[in-house]
């Protein structure tokens, strides 16, 4: 038999099996413990604060809240997968999905699911490959083609061809292009 302790939001909330963020107005208001695991934070340092604070940059949190603004306030079912940025500093893929509760002021109320892309348990599928996902997600943390290569456990040479790789798909001709393109 279920305990109403069981029963209560917040139980439920802390419970489920996926990363859970609520937000009043892109502040973060609560989540739950995978969410804290996922973006390496405590409550003190994620109650409370921007969801800024989880975008590689400024400009990718503004950019962010005009892509999703019009799919919440029609309920429209979405995901998106994006680079997010842990409070360690590292960046990393997720598959994002959104729910606002308020039609006419999605980010009054949302409730924001995040899945980790690299987590074999995703069943979403990306067109990267899983060393183009780390490749893509150290460039964006700046790192060189050396320093990738040993934080990888792999030749630089390889993370040169996966680099090579990565600007071929997203059609572009230079490592800073790539970057505002993934993390755009």
């Amino acid at each position: 038999m279920i305990e109403e302790e069981c029963l209560k939001p917040e139980y439920l909330l802390q419970h489920l099996p996926v990363s859970v963020v609520i937000a009043r107005h892109r502040i973060i208001v609560n989540c739950n413990a995978r969410a804290l695991t996922m973006f390496r934070a405590s409550e003190e340092q994620i109650i409370g604060a921007s969801f800024a604070l989880l975008y590689p940059e400024q400009k990718d949190f503004e950019s962010a809240a005009e892509h999703f603004a019009p799919l919440l306030s029609r309920h429209a079912e979405f995901h998106d997968d994006r680079i997010m940025r842990r409070l360690d500093g590292t960046h990393f893929w997720v598959t994002v999905r959104g729910y606002g509760f308020n039609e006419d002021n999605p980010y009054e109320l949302a409730a924001w699911v995040f899945t980790d892309v690299a987590d074999p348990a995703s069943a979403e599928k990306v067109s990267l490959t899983a060393r183009e996902r780390d490749v893509a997600a150290l460039l964006v943390d700046g790192l060189t083609s050396k320093e990738a290569a040993k934080k990888l456990g792999i030749s630089p040479r390889t993370v040169d061809i996966h680099r090579a790789s990565l600007l071929r798909k997203y059609a572009v001709g230079s490592t800073p292009e790539l970057i505002r393109r993934i993390v755009a």
